[in-house]
C-alpha cells in the first residue's frame, strides 16, 4: 500500500493553467484520470511519469501528493524529504517525455519545478498566476458583480479546498447581491451556494483520503452539530448556520473552501453541470415535496416554473400526485407540459384560482415564485385539509393574509421549508443517478454573472443557469 501525506499536507501539488488543460485533454482522449509519479531527478524541470490511472503499479515509497483534476500526483517519499518538502508545481514546455509517460500535447512534454518561496515570486511567473483565481465580487449591494483575480483560499483546520467544475445561479444569489433580506450580507463577498468540482486540498483535522471526491457546497456551509434541530436532522433549522455564498465567500470563482463535514459527495452517475442545481434547486424542491406529505393520487399545485418549479414538478410526480404547474411564461409552462404536468395555468391570460378549482382543487400548493401574489393565490386554491407550503423568498419582507377562520374550519396547514439537508441532497442525487430527474440548464462562463442574472430577472431563463469553469 503506497504511503499517503498526514492531514493538512495533500493539495501540495498546484498545476499551470496550461497544464491543467493539457490534463483535460488527456483525460477526455483515454476515459481516465491521468496519474503522475515523480521518481526521481530534483523536481526542477524533470518530467514526472504520466500515465492513465490504474496503468502503473506504485511503489512502497510512492506518497501522495495532491490531486490535479481527478487525478493522482505521487512522489517518492524520500526524494520528497530531501527536498525540504517544498510545494511542487506541474508545468508544460516544449519536449518529448521520458520513457512511456503522456505527452502533454503536440510538442509537449509534462515538469515538474519547485514553488518558490512567496517573497521571492514575480509576477511574471507560471507558480504565482496558479495561487491567483478568477471570482466575481459583489463589491456593494445593489451594484453589478466585479471579475476579480483573488488569492487561491488556504483551507483552514475542518475545511477542505475545491477546485470549481460547476456553479448554479440561484436567485438567492441575486437576493444576496441586492441585499434584498432583512438580513443582508456585507460587501464584499462572493456568492454562490451550488458549487461543484473535487477536493485539491484539506485543512488539519480532515482525511487526506478526501482530496479528489467530487463534492457538492450546498447553502448550509456549516451548522453547530449540537443543538436540537441539528441532532435530529433538521441541520437547516440550526440557529448557529453559516451559509454558503451570503454569511462566508461561495462558488462564483475557481476555487472555494469549505466546511469538510458539511460538503456532499457526488456520485459518478451525476455530472458536475447537473449536480450544480440539484445542490439547491432540486434539493430545496424535493423537501418541500417531503413536508408537504403528498399521497398518490393528491392535485400538487406548483407556482413558479423555472430552475425549481422544474424539479419540483418531478418530484410531486414521483411521488404520485397530479400536478397543476402555474407560471406567467408560455416557454415554461411548456416546459412543465413536457415534464408530465397534468395541468398548466397561465397566470397572465387566466386566474389560477379558478382554473385550479375548476380541476377540483389544489390538495398541496407549492409556491416558488418570489411574489406575494403567487402565495395568495396559491393558499385560495386549496381544498379542505390543503397544505400551503412557502419556499420563494419574495424581497421587502413580504407577508400575505392568512384567514383564521377559515384556515381553522379549512383544516389548512401553512408550512415554511427551507433547503433540504445533506441526506436530503444524497437522495436527490440518487434519484437522479437513476435517471429518475431532469436537469434543465444552460451553461454560462464567469464573465457573463451580470447578464446572467438579467436573464433570471427578467424572466428569460427557461429553467436555471449554470456556470462553467
Amino acid at each position: 500500500m503506497p504511503a499517503t501525506l498526514h492531514n493538512g499536507n495533500a493539495g501540495r501539488v498546484t498545476a499551470t493553467r496550461a497544464a491543467h488543460r493539457a490534463i483535460q485533454v488527456l483525460r477526455a482522449a483515454h476515459g481516465r484520470p491521468v496519474m503522475f509519479v515523480q521518481s526521481g531527478g530534483c523536481c526542477d524541470g524533470s518530467d514526472p511519469m504520466c500515465f492513465p490511472g490504474g496503468e502503473f503499479a506504485l511503489g512502497q515509497g510512492d506518497m501522495l501528493l495532491g490531486v490535479l483534476d481527478g487525478g493522482t500526483f505521487h512522489i517518492d517519499a524520500d526524494l520528497y524529504e530531501a527536498l525540504g518538502r517544498p510545494r511542487l508545481v506541474l508545468d508544460v514546455e516544449e519536449g518529448t517525455p521520458g520513457g512511456f509517460s503522456l505527452a502533454a500535447g503536440d510538442g509537449l512534454r509534462f515538469v515538474t519545478r519547485i514553488e518558490e518561496p512567496a517573497e521571492s515570486r514575480v509576477p511574471a511567473q507560471n507558480s504565482v498566476e496558479e495561487q491567483i483565481m478568477k471570482a466575481a465580487v459583489v463589491t456593494d449591494l445593489g451594484k453589478p458583480l466585479e471579475i476579480q483575480e483573488l488569492p487561491v483560499p488556504e483551507p483552514g483546520p475542518g475545511q477542505v479546498l475545491v477546485r470549481m467544475e460547476a456553479s448554479g445561479l440561484c436567485h438567492t444569489d441575486i437576493h444576496a447581491a441586492h441585499g434584498d433580506w432583512p438580513v443582508k450580507p456585507r460587501p464584499p463577498f462572493v456568492p454562490g451556494h451550488e458549487g461543484i468540482g473535487p477536493i485539491q486540498a484539506v485543512g488539519d483535522g480532515v482525511a487526506a483520503d478526501l482530496v479528489g471526491k467530487r463534492v457538492a457546497i450546498p447553502w448550509l456551509g456549516s451548522s453547530c452539530g449540537t443543538c436540537r434541530y441539528c441532532v435530529s436532522g433538521w441541520e437547516t433549522l440550526c440557529e448557529s448556520q453559516v451559509n454558503s455564498g451570503y454569511s462566508v465567500d461561495g462558488c462564483y470563482a475557481e476555487y472555494a473552501v469549505a466546511d469538510a463535514g458539511a460538503v456532499v459527495e457526488v456520485p459518478e452517475g451525476v455530472s458536475s453541470f447537473d449536480a450544480a442545481p440539484l445542490t439547491c434547486a432540486g434539493v430545496t424542491t424535493y423537501k418541500a415535496i417531503k413536508v408537504a406529505r403528498v399521497v398518490p393520487a393528491e392535485r400538487v399545485a406548483v407556482f413558479g416554473v423555472g430552475g425549481l418549479g422544474h424539479l419540483a414538478v418531478q418530484y410531486a410526480r414521483l411521488v404520485g400526485g397530479f400536478v397543476t404547474a402555474v407560471d406567467l411564461e408560455p416557454d415554461k409552462l411548456g416546459l412543465a407540459h413536457r415534464l408530465g404536468a397534468d395541468q398548466i395555468v397561465n397566470a397572465r391570460t387566466h386566474d389560477p384560482v379558478e382554473e385550479i378549482k375548476a380541476a377540483g382543487g389544489a390538495d398541496v400548493a407549492v409556491v416558488l415564485a418570489a411574489s406575494a401574489k403567487a402565495f395568495e393565490q396559491a393558499y385560495r386554491s386549496l381544498n379542505r385539509g390543503g397544505r400551503l407550503v412557502m419556499v420563494g423568498l419574495p424581497a421587502d419582507n413580504a407577508s400575505i393574509n392568512v384567514p383564521i377562520f377559515e384556515t381553522v374550519l379549512g383544516g389548512i396547514s401553512v408550512i415554511g421549508s427551507i433547503v433540504g439537508t445533506r441526506q436530503d441532497l444524497s437522495e436527490v442525487f440518487a434519484l437522479h443517478a437513476a435517471g429518475r430527474t431532469q436537469v434543465i440548464a444552460e451553461p454560462r462562463r464567469l464573465e457573463q454573472v451580470n447578464e446572467s442574472f438579467d436573464e433570471v430577472l427578467g424572466g428569460r431563463a427557461e429553467a436555471r443557469l449554470v456556470f462553467e469553469f
